[in-house]
């Protein structure tokens, strides 16, 4: 069985550093903000749409790296913590007064 302290975990949330993405160049950044962005929110991206001569190959890379390195990477730790929450299991306690 797994005990959570939510006071712990209330104040772990509230120390932690917000996510930021890293810098990209232009044309990953173009690649990220029209195309994979749109997609993660079940968007459509037709091929019309984009600007082919906004990013290079190396833009490509770069973005499958960062999805690889970054996105995915803190997907499967969120899903790791977030299974473990789900099995705990709450306690009730009986708080005692004097």
């Amino acid at each position: 069985m797994i005990t959570v302290s939510m006071k712990q975990l209330v104040s772990a949330i509230a120390e932690a550093d917000a996510f930021n993405l890293p810098d990209m160049n232009d044309g990953t950044s173009y690649l990220y903000e029209t195309v994979y962005l749109r997609m993660s929110k079940g968007q459509p991206v037709n091929l019309s749409e984009i600007d082919f001569n906004a990013f290079e190959q190396e833009d490509v890379d770069a973005l499958n790296d960062l999805y690889s390195d970054v996105f995915e990477r803190n997907h499967y730790t969120a899903n790791g913590i977030s299974h473990t929450l789900r099995g705990a299991i709450p306690i009730s306690k009986a708080v005692g007064y004097v």
